[in-house]
């Protein structure tokens, strides 16, 4: 059985997803493929904060 050949793909962005992936690339050294490959690696961050016990009184 043969590996299938990768297929390269277009995706378009907004001005906004552009400007944040140069940004990064500019402040990590790498182009636009290792910032987005970058910013995939990074843990997801909540958007809310967590509710914490504050019993410590």
């Amino acid at each position: 059985m043969t590996n299938p050949t990768p297929a390269t793909r277009q995706i378009e962005i907004s001005d906004e997803a552009y400007d944040v992936l140069a940004r990064t690339a500019a402040s990590r050294d790498t182009d636009i493929n290792g910032a987005l490959l970058y910013l995939l690696e990074v843990p997801a961050v909540a958007a809310a904060p967590q509710d914490r016990d504050e019993d410590d009184d």
